[in-house]
């Protein structure tokens, strides 16, 4: 009597373990690995100049297994320079749906798409003016949303000529810092015409620095 109970107690336990297992798969349930996914990239080439423009490239895709719930939306936002650095136009150069943008003031760009199919995605581009007054590092944000899943991307901007140096110096200098001629009310003399020789030597040598002082009388 009590084996005959314990089998169909094993019996009842094996149909809800195999219901358990079965029914999301013929439910159609989604497998937790397959997810729709959003991914967000954005580049330029090179610095922009002051006085010129440049060129943002952004690229939304969706890498997972699964259609997207809903269309995406990017917005790509000049956070720092914004008012110096401007958007005049766009052009999507690829896509795999349809996108439309719009510009928000002349900082902002908002995109909307339809849904993303598992490998699809879309390219734009973004052409900026750079005013002649601009910051010499300008930072561009981008964020991109779809069906409650999101990702974000800084991308940085070097802005050369006039007081930005070719490196982007934030100080106004290229990032050398200049403090000649040096005339403290005549107290110090004025030294200038300061020359630096720096000689990198082979692994395991030292390195050498050299500097020549030309004095001027106060």
């Amino acid at each position: 009597m009590v084996t005959h109970t314990l089998r169909r107690r094993m019996s009842a336990l094996a149909t809800v373990l195999g219901l358990g297992i079965g029914l999301p798969f013929a439910l159609g349930a989604t497998p937790a690995s397959a997810l729709p996914s959003i991914d967000i990239t954005k580049t330029h080439s090179g610095s922009f100049p002051r006085g010129g423009q440049g060129v943002y490239r952004v690229t939304v895709t969706n890498p997972g297994d699964q259609t997207t719930a809903g269309g995406s939306v990017m917005q790509d936002t000049i956070q720092t320079g914004g008012g110096t650095v401007t958007f005049v136009s766009g052009t999507v150069i690829d896509s795999d749906v349809d996108v439309s943008c719009t510009f928000e003031g002349n900082n902002r760009v908002n995109c909307e798409s339809e849904p993303l199919d598992p490998g699809e995605g879309y390219t734009l581009t973004f052409t900026v003016n750079v005013a002649e007054d601009a910051p010499c590092t300008v930072d561009n944000y981008a964020v991109a949303i779809a069906g409650g899943i999101g990702d974000s991307v800084h991308d940085p901007t070097t802005i050369t000529g006039g007081t930005c140096g070719g490196d982007g110096g934030g100080d106004g200098d290229g990032g050398l810092l200049s403090i000649l001629p040096v005339n403290l009310n005549g107290v110090i003399p004025m030294f200038n015409n300061i020359t630096t020789n720096n000689n990198i030597h082979s692994p395991g040598a030292s390195n050498v620095s050299r500097q020549a002082f030309g004095l001027n009388a106060p």
